[in-house]
């Protein structure tokens, strides 16, 4: 190889690599993103010994986890599902920066980066996020953020999500996503108790005066207060009220200062073997459906262990019902009537 060859790739390879330097530079600046990899919430792990409470709000999935010793408990002290603050905790821990997105306002609706704040629709609709607040011992705000949209191609178990801080515009697709139940019930063991069909007896509807009793009578069920034409009743309604202690699921859960329900309309369901279980209704939410309280008693000591594992899951809370139990609270003798 002469003196000039050598020269001429000397030069070709110092230009390569000059080339290269500047490419890895500009990659990083423009692709990249140098802040890739970056934990999305500072310092959280160091900090969540001062974390007291972790607000949750949007369309389906508003409540306070409140620190209590080691755990977090719900505002209404009713327990949650075994490991299931423990998720959330650990997700948010895993939260990585992945990539720029959208600093845009008018395109947060997109990546469901909406503020659930700005929601009023009755139903849920599409844009609006998630809001997860963590606050200090103090009452401080420790970083507020909006969850949106989820992303499966960003890879690992859980995938990623798109979020930003609720005080800045900048959002970002995040490698990893945050685990929580879609809806609150979810937080909780939302089913309180579960009667089979053959262990009903009957049900009487109290509101202020007795409106309504059922009774099991052999293979069927029969309005036997007020008396009225069988002809005339609709034995699907019949069921319906059967049917509300099939399996019981409460929707929301708070702590009950309410003591005198004498006045409440209430069903009283009594089963073969003795139990009796009371749901009172104090209250309704904008959808119509009724807190309600629920008590249970015994008439044989059959039902005795049955009674106290009712009560000590009810005692001192309100439960929020489905639609269904809802109305048949507000149901008068004219409900039962067939419309054929």
């Amino acid at each position: 190889m002469n003196t000039k060859t050598f020269l001429n790739l000397l030069i070709i390879t110092f230009l390569i690599t000059l080339f290269t330097i500047l490419s890895i530079n500009f990659n990083k600046q423009t692709y990249v993103f140098e802040n890739r990899g970056d934990s999305f919430i500072n310092n959280f792990t160091k900090n969540i010994n001062d974390i007291q409470t972790i607000s949750i709000e949007s369309f389906d999935n508003t409540l306070d986890l409140i620190k209590q010793d080691n755990n977090y408990i719900s505002k209404s002290g009713y327990p949650f599902k075994k490991g299931i603050w423990e998720n959330l905790i650990t997700s948010l821990s895993l939260l990585r920066i992945e990539e720029k997105k959208t600093n845009d306002p008018k395109r947060y609706s997109e990546l469901n980066l909406l503020s659930p704040e700005l929601n009023n629709s009755k139903d849920e609709s599409d844009g609006y996020a998630s809001k997860i607040t963590l606050k200090k011992k103090d009452g401080t705000i420790y970083t507020s953020i909006l969850f949106g949209k989820t992303d499966p191609s960003v890879g690992g178990l859980s995938g990623g999500q798109f979020a930003r801080m609720s005080n800045e515009d900048q959002s970002y697709l995040l490698k990893g996503a945050i685990r929580m139940p879609s809806s609150k019930s979810d937080w909780f063991e939302s089913l309180l108790f579960t009667i089979q069909n053959e262990d009903f007896k009957s049900a009487k509807l109290i509101n202020q005066n007795k409106v309504f009793e059922i009774q099991s009578l052999e293979k069927s069920l029969k309005l036997t207060y007020p008396k009225v034409d069988i002809s005339e009743i609709d034995e699907i309604k019949l069921n319906q009220v059967r049917e509300v202690i099939n399996g019981f699921y409460f929707y929301d859960v708070r702590k009950s200062n309410y003591n005198n329900i004498n006045k409440s309309p209430t069903i009283i369901f009594e089963t073969k073997n003795g139990l009796i279980l009371s749901i009172s209704s104090i209250g309704s939410n904008k959808n119509k459906e009724s807190w309600v309280i629920v008590k249970a008693n015994y008439n044989n000591p059959i039902a005795k262990a049955l009674s106290e594992e009712i009560n000590k899951k009810t005692s001192g809370f309100e439960f929020l019902a489905n639609i269904n139990t809802s109305e048949i609270l507000l149901w008068n003798i004219n409900n039962f009537k067939s419309k054929s």
